[in-house]
């Protein structure tokens, strides 16, 4: 199985190292099953990110070696390198990237500024024409709502498209029986809201296992006072889809 929504890197104060995560994450397989994952960089929300140094954490990242998990990342792409004249092609050849990450509620993507318009079409159309993923936070706020992007689903259909969280569930769900590029995966979801999912989308092998990981670890522990090891954290994050009889896909 593929946990398609796992970070590396800092998150506020705190800093998870992208080998000690694949480490125990690969010792839990016994548990979770997991045989892949799919990562992008936190450090990307720093207000100083830079596209150099979330490079060099990947190139770190990439030098996890191992025969019984598989490791891939996201190119996590920001307005600013836009504004830097960045273009998304150049960025995505620094390595052999599973995808784009977007997160609209953490960057500000501008559809009337014309630079960030440009870029968001080059990051679909480098998806479209590779037929790569796009991973996009989705959340209740009006800037992250699972229709935010939609013109360019359509626009855009050899594009893999994953509304991460599925939140709102009943706006995701629309969006994934409406599109056949668009997918959707699990990462924080709660009991109650998976159930909702998985009866409102029409095909279940849509529904991609995602975990969010170890972010999750860091709210438990930051905000809400839990003393969960980061291996609890993970063993507990999988439970909440493990038990459903849905066929998690992944794309090669």
């Amino acid at each position: 199985m593929t946990d398609h929504h796992i970070h590396i890197g800092q998150f506020n104060e705190v800093y998870y190292d992208a080998l000690e995560l694949f480490e125990l994450i690969e010792l839990t397989q016994e548990q979770t099953k997991i045989t892949e994952i799919r990562y992008s960089s936190t450090s990307s929300c720093r207000d100083d990110a830079e596209l150099s140094l979330v490079e060099e954490e990947i190139a770190y990242a990439q030098g996890y070696e191992s025969k019984n998990l598989t490791a891939k990342p996201y190119l996590w792409f920001i307005p600013k390198y836009s504004e830097q004249g960045i273009k998304v092609e150049s960025a995505a050849s620094s390595f052999d990237y599973c995808g784009i990450k977007l997160h609209p509620a953490g960057q500000n993507w501008d559809e009337e500024n014309p630079g960030h318009l440009q870029t968001l079409h080059e990051i679909f159309r480098w998806a479209d024409d590779n037929s790569k993923s796009i991973l996009i936070h989705c959340g209740t706020q009006h800037c992250d709502l699972p229709t935010r992007f939609e013109n360019f689903f359509a626009e855009y259909t050899n594009a893999h498209v994953i509304l991460a969280h599925s939140n709102p569930v009943k706006e995701t769900a629309e969006m994934v029986n409406k599109y056949k590029n668009v997918f959707c995966d699990t990462a924080c979801i709660s009991k109650k809201n998976f159930k909702k999912l998985s009866h409102l989308v029409n095909d279940k092998s849509k529904i991609l296992f995602g975990s969010d990981f170890p972010i999750t670890h860091y709210f438990s522990t930051h905000l809400f006072g839990k003393k969960l090891s980061l291996k609890e954290e993970y063993l507990k994050n999988i439970k909440i889809t493990a038990a459903k009889e849905i066929n998690f896909q992944v794309f090669t």
